[in-house]
């Protein structure tokens, strides 16, 4: 009976080691999978931030090509009314235009650019937490482990 007694606790032990791989494997799998989830917001984030980057250029180059007529504009009106070229009004008023143009380009472009910048730093974050989910994963399977072990090292310990 001594030995039934023996080989059963044998197989406890054995079963509880299991239990403690597996457990740590499934810590392992659950960080993984946090990761993986980080990883993929930072790519989007990534992408979103290109493609801001690329809007910004594309919106400045828009705006510009529009003050560009607008200015065009004014000088055309001015010629056709047989206005002074040298008038300080006229001056005045085309300069005034192409200011309020200018400040909006810079506005509308320096806010696509805020918001990109805004992306890649989520992203960077999100690079990071992918990083420290598995470190944190890895190091809570080695406690878990560690724990385990050292309950069947001790008879009755937790």
């Amino acid at each position: 009976m001594a030995a039934s007694g023996s080989g059963g606790g044998s197989a406890a032990g054995g079963n509880s080691l299991m239990s403690i791989g597996l457990s740590a494997y499934s810590t392992i799998l659950q960080s993984e999978g946090v990761a993986s989830a980080d990883e993929f917001q930072a790519s989007k984030l990534e992408s979103a931030a290109t493609y801001g980057e690329l809007k910004a250029v594309q919106t400045g180059g828009q705006m510009t090509r529009q003050l560009n007529q607008t200015l065009g504009n004014i000088e055309a009106v001015r010629a056709a009314a047989h206005a002074d070229p040298n008038s300080p009004t006229g001056a005045a008023f085309r300069d005034d235009q192409e200011a309020q143009g200018v400040q909006q380009r810079t506005t509308t472009v320096d806010s696509i650019l805020a918001q990109a910048t805004q992306d890649r730093n989520d992203a960077a974050y999100y690079k990071q937490a992918a990083s420290d989910a598995l470190f944190a994963g890895d190091i809570s399977a080695a406690a878990g482990i560690a724990k385990g072990i050292a309950g069947l090292a001790i008879p009755g310990g937790f």
